[in-house]
């Protein structure tokens, strides 16, 4: 049982389709959202990018909705001002349903699935400790460290594996696995993400790995979070098919490498060029940034739009918005910079900000390109440009009208099923010519039809091999789409399928648009 000297840790659990049951446990404060950067992450249209914030409130937490636009209920009242969470409390993110619990987090004397197990030798656990202080490049520090966990962890013939994270990425990327040489396995990929949802880990049996979403569980197994600074580098997960093969002891030392590893990969990332700039900034930079992008999924009726926003690093060079022309036609934009990192995402967070205040006093794309490159003449630094299509959307009719500015086509799937890029006039750049000509093509969008606009980052995703994913794929992908949403769950599965435990090296925006068949 647990004891009263344990701190309270606060849970999160979804009760709506298709995520019910999945749970999230966390320590002062979280906020929940369908954006990227969101500490608990919802993906469904009817909650906000940044939707409601959980926080710690003296010796309890408090419910803040941020803003949303299709608002939260506490116990079926609907959220006006900040309340304060009891345990049990039913929450409705838009229509998401979730309960409030401050469960006691258990000591690891009394945890459920805890077993004597073997003692670790002490010099293993005093040589893992010393890892992160030692001035050994962090590669070569972080294959000792698994060296050390598996050496602990030989006695219950663990498979071990470290896993990466970046920010908004769907899925973990493979760094190291223990023996070496075998093949990760989805149910040790499922541990990892579901520690990512639970800031002091998960360990269980079968039976509780199955209850958690593993398919095809081992007998036992243990998986933490890699934390820096607030920050989730990655996970670490182990599973044995002995049934208590990992015990405390076990569970000790992985503790103990995952702080190390924690340490050794963001001393790795700190050599990257943008954190050269202090974390605190990054992670006001990139809150800022999200400030720029739609809070909200737009609903137009007769239609559907969904879209992806991955960001290679901290902050991204990408950008995409929704917005009403002056003459009332609904409008998008999908842009990308020249450029990574901080000097790509200051001049993304100068054209959002540009878009919000042209977009609704021009009347057709062109008009709206060519402010755009007015504003980017002046502001940009020599050598950097922006490539941006711009739409203009007629709901009632499905004329569509799309202006480009050096950006890659966008792609057509007919209702027919025929899918080939649209024949745009290519344009200029934003910002590298005063005297840029921009021309419109149209289209109609007929029932059954999906329109696909996207950034360089998905067809030159590379694989391990550093092989581009290509257009092809896309299109073969594209061909059995029938709407929005299918079209990117499916390039999403292509590119997680291609890409496997590869970084990516660019910014992925994708925006779909479909229109209903006719009834």
């Amino acid at each position: 049982m647990p004891c009263d000297t344990d701190p309270i840790m606060p849970r999160l659990i979804l009760l709506h389709e298709p995520f019910a049951g999945r749970q999230f446990t966390f320590g002062d404060g979280v906020v929940i959202g369908r954006g990227t950067y969101c500490d608990i992450r919802i993906e469904d249209s009817t909650v906000s990018r940044r939707h409601a914030e959980i926080a710690r409130d003296g010796g309890g937490w408090r419910l803040t909705d941020l803003g949303s636009a299709n608002g939260t209920t506490c116990d079926g009242l609907v959220l006006t001002a900040p309340v304060v969470l009891d345990d049990g409390t039913t929450i409705v993110f838009g229509e998401v349903a979730a309960r409030f619990e401050a469960a006691r987090e258990e000591s690891a004397a009394s945890a459920p699935h805890a077993h004597a197990g073997e003692a670790i030798p002490l010099e293993l656990l005093i040589r893992a400790s010393a890892l992160s202080a030692r001035r050994d490049a962090p590669e070569r520090l972080l294959e000792e460290a698994l060296d050390i966990l598996e050496e602990g962890s030989r006695g219950a013939q663990a498979r071990i594996a470290l896993f990466v994270s970046r920010p908004g990425a769907h899925t973990l990327s493979l760094r190291a696995s223990r023996p070496g040489g075998i093949a990760v396995g989805e149910s040790l990929r499922a541990l990892g993400e579901i520690a990512l949802r639970h800031v002091d880990g998960f360990a269980g049996d079968r039976d509780a790995l199955a209850s958690a979403g593993v398919s095809s569980p081992a007998a036992c197994a243990c998986a933490l979070p890699l934390r820096i600074g607030g920050e989730t580098v990655g996970a670490l997960a182990a599973e044995a098919d002995g049934a208590g093969a990992l015990g405390m002891a076990h569970v000790a030392i992985l503790h103990v490498v995952a702080s190390a590893c924690a340490s050794l990969l963001d001393a790795e990332r700190s050599q990257l060029p943008e954190r050269r700039v202090a974390e605190r900034d990054l992670q006001l930079a990139r809150r800022v940034q999200q400030h720029f992008l739609p809070q909200d999924a737009l609903r137009i009726d007769g239609y559907r739009v969904a879209e992806r926003y991955l960001p290679a690093r901290v902050v991204g060079g990408d950008h995409y918005d929704f917005f009403r022309y002056a003459d009332g036609r609904v409008g998008a934009i999908i842009a990308d910079v020249s450029g990574k990192a901080v000097s790509a995402a200051l001049v993304m967070a100068r054209f959002g900000m540009g878009v919000r205040l042209l977009a609704g006093h021009a009347v057709h794309p062109v008009e709206l390109l060519v402010s755009l490159n007015t504003l980017l003449l002046d502001e940009l630094e020599p050598g950097m440009f922006v490539t941006a299509q711009a739409l203009a959307l007629d709901a009632d009719t499905g004329a569509i009208e799309i202006a480009n500015a050096g950006h890659p086509a966008p792609i057509l799937r007919t209702a027919q099923g025929r899918v080939g890029e649209l024949v745009v006039d290519p344009g200029a750049p934003l910002g590298a010519d005063a005297r840029t000509n921009f021309r419109a093509q149209r289209l109609t969008l007929d029932g059954g039809s999906v329109l696909l606009f996207y950034t360089d980052g998905l067809t030159d995703a590379e694989d391990i091999a550093g092989q581009a994913l290509g257009l092809e794929r896309v299109l073969a992908t594209m061909a059995p789409a029938t709407d929005a949403t299918s079209l990117l769950d499916a390039l999403q599965r292509t590119l997680d399928t291609h890409v496997g435990d590869t970084l990516p090296a660019d910014d992925l925006t994708l925006v779909a648009l479909s229109r209903d068949p006719a009834r």
